[in-house]
Order: structure tokens, then C-alpha cells, then sequence
């Protein structure tokens, strides 16, 4: 409650006041204070440690404003405080009990209120710590398994796909980064939540405290209207994903690499490098496809994070796209040259070629069918 400046007893007017009676709207000191409450008609007074009340708003809500008499009663119809003259004039008809019986329930209710935020606010503490701990524990703890994993499988490989590594590694880096910000938006989110629960529970243990009835309903009140518009306790996240890396995958790169490198002529192999051009093209539409997937993912946290993420998948994607092509080119590339020279393709060539009877070659099988429906080759 607000302290005010030290006022002089109103009945002696010598000592300070320590003491104030909310009925008769005065300080008292401790000998004065005696002396009230031994009058039997003030015994009922509501006495309190000066030091504890607002005198500036107390006179307020202790008087009607209408009669700018005491309140004496509660009006159960209207659900006020009423004054003597209220009682015979304006709620002349309406039910009304003593003060004191409703304020019992309503501190009744207050105590109630606290128990329950305080059971809510330890809730909050202990999702709060869990995200901290279990959940950033578990992210980092799979994230460098997924890490660990791409290493020990890229010890087993070449050169060439040294490059592959660094991409997935970065991929898994990434999305613990976005992962974190995501858990970390959370527990942001939730400090807001603990802060306005806090300050509700601080609220109403004050309130608690003074003595006064009508100072404490109104003040009750004002502060049960803030708990009905309290958020509910958000519920814990979803457990971070961490990106699935099959090794398989890699490997079966790996040794179609090596596979083109042992080859002495791609024309040998023409139905070899053919299962290689499709499983290439069925290797292109699944990035496709995961691109698509990517685009329709929703964000619940943080879009901002989880766009920049999809922008890094998207990334990576047309960059594997770019090394396609390139490869293609390279091909086509040496294609030309076989032409010109009369010479077969060289097996640095990753790709596949077909051969005609008459020794050209083709990169495409479609190519080859255009060339012996025009030459009449067999």
C-alpha cells in the first residue's frame, strides 16, 4: 500500500498518528487508540497501521457518493455497497446482507486465486526449464549424432564427394539453428506469460493484506477482472526434427562414379548408363518433390526462421541442379568432340552414351531412334 507523510493525531493532536479508524476517517495514536476502542460504539471500527493505508483513494471507496454517507450494507440485487439512505430510498425493495458476509467469500475467493496461480506459474517454470534443458539437450545431442554419421560414412568415400559432405553437414547445422530459434521464440513467448501470471499473484497478495473491507473489494475486483483475461499456459512444442541422412544414398553415388571411371568405352555399357540416367532423373524429381514439400511447410513459432530455412533447402536443391546440368554439358561437350575426332567417348564422361552401328554416338536415346529413322541404320 502507499505511504503517506506522518499526520497528527485527531484526538489529542500532539503524538503522530501510528494508527487510522477507515469509520471515523482518522489518525490515532497508540494511546488514543486504546481510549477508541473501549467506546462500545466504535468497537466494530475497521483500525489499521497508518503505514499500510492509501489514505488518497480510501475516503473514496469507503462512502457513497451519492449520500456521502458510510456504506453499511451490500446490495445483493445490484451488487454494491449501499449507504443507511440507499437502503430506504433506491434499493428500498432489494434483498442486501452485512458487508462483512460477502467480503469473507470474496477473500475466500482471492485465496483461492492464488493457489491457483501459484500452481500455474510453477507449471510455466518447469516447461520452461524442460525446453531449456530437453529439449536443446535432445536437438544438439541428435543434430551431432546426424553429424557424426555423415563423418564416419564420408571417411569410406572419395574425393568427389567431399564437397556432398560439407552440404549435408551444413544442411543438419542449419536446421539446429532455426530449430533453437524456434525453442527459443517459445520460451520467450512463455517469459511474457510467467511475467504477467507473476504480477497478478503479487497483486492479489497485496490486496490480501488490507484490512479495510470495502478498500479490499474494490481493489479485489479491479484485479478478478485481470485474472479472467490471463492466457492460458501454452502447451509444450513438438520435439525438434533433426534431417534424416541416408547413407545409402551417397554411396550408391560414389560407386557410380567409380563404376564410370573403370569403364573403358560408355558404349559397352549402354544399358548400365541408361539405369544410370534414370536413376539420376528419379534422383532430380525427388528434389523436385521435396522442394514441394518444402514450400507447403507452416511454420507455428517463427515464419521468419522457417522461410529462411526453406530459402537454404531451395538453395542447396538448385545448386545439386546446377552440377546436373553441368555434368550433362560436360557430356555433350565431349559428344562433339567424339564426332569430330571419330573417336570413342572417353570414360571421364559420368554419363551415358549411345552408339550406332556406324560408331556415332548419342547422348540421348531419343537421339540415336532420330539418327536411324534419317540414315536407315540397323
Amino acid at each position: 500500500m502507499a505511504q503517506v507523510s506522518a499526520q497528527k493525531c485527531s484526538l489529542c493532536d500532539e503524538q503522530n498518528g501510528a494508527y487510522y479508524c477507515y469509520e471515523c476517517q482518522q489518525a490515532l495514536c497508540t494511546v488514543c487508540r486504546n481510549k477508541h476502542g473501549k467506546i462500545p460504539a466504535l468497537s466494530r471500527h475497521t483500525v489499521a497501521d497508518i503505514n499500510t493505508v492509501d489514505l488518497s483513494t480510501v475516503n473514496k471507496k469507503s462512502h457513497c457518493l451519492e449520500h456521502e454517507k458510510e456504506f453499511l450494507f451490500y446490495c445483493v440485487k445490484c451488487d454494491t455497497f449501499i449507504c443507511s439512505k440507499c437502503v430506504t430510498s433506491t434499493h428500498y425493495t432489494h434483498p442486501f446482507s452485512e458487508i462483512t458476509e460477502i467480503v469473507v467469500k470474496e477473500r475466500q475467493k482471492a485465496k483461492e486465486n492464488i493457489e491457483e496461480l501459484k500452481l500455474k506459474i510453477d507449471a510455466i517454470s518447469t516447461l520452461q526449464e524442460k525446453v531449456k534443458t530437453t529439449h536443446f539437450e535432445q536437438l544438439h545431442s541428435k543434430s551431432k549424432q546426424c553429424i557424426e554419421h555423415i563423418e564416419f560414412v564420408s571417411k569410406d568415400l572419395q574425393s568427389c564427394i567431399e564437397s556432398k559432405k560439407s552440404i549435408k553437414a551444413t544442411e543438419v547445422e542449419d536446421n539446429e539453428k532455426n530449430e533453437q530459434e524456434n525453442l527459443k521464440a517459445f520460451v520467450d513467448n512463455t517469459d511474457s506469460v510467467h511475467k504477467q501470471y507473476t504480477q497478478i499473484l503479487s497483486e492479489l497478495e497485496n490486496v490480501l493484506l488490507e484490512k479495510h473491507d470495502v478498500t479490499f473489494y474494490s481493489s479485489y475486483r479491479s484485479i478478478d477482472s485481470d485474472i479472467q483475461t490471463l492466457v492460458n499456459i501454452p502447451e509444450e512444442p513438438e520435439e525438434a526434427q533433426v534431417p534424416i541422412f541416408k547413407d545409402k544414398f551417397l554411396y550408391q553415388e560414389v560407386q557410380d562414379y567409380m563404376e564410370s571411371k573403370i569403364d573403358n568405352r560408355l558404349c559397352q555399357n549402354c544399358s548400365v548408363q541408361k539405369m544410370k540416367i534414370e536413376d539420376l532423373q528419379s534422383e532430380i524429381t525427388k528434389c523436385k518433390e521435396l522442394q514441394r514439400y518444402t514450400n507447403l511447410k507452416n511454420s507455428t513459432y517463427q515464419k521468419d526462421a522457417e522461410n529462411k530455412k526453406l530459402a537454404d533447402k531451395i538453395k542447396t536443391l538448385n545448386k545439386d541442379l546446377e552440377k546436373k546440368n553441368d555434368e550433362i554439358k560436360k557430356l555433350s561437350r565431349a559428344i562433339h568432340s567424339a564426332r569430330e575426332g571419330g573417336q570413342s567417348v572417353s570414360t571421364n564422361a559420368q554419363l551415358p552414351m549411345f552408339s550406332c552401328v556406324c560408331r556415332r554416338v548419342y547422348a540421348t536415346r531419343e537421339d540415336l531412334v532420330n539418327h536411324k529413322t534419317r540414315s536407315g541404320c540397323m
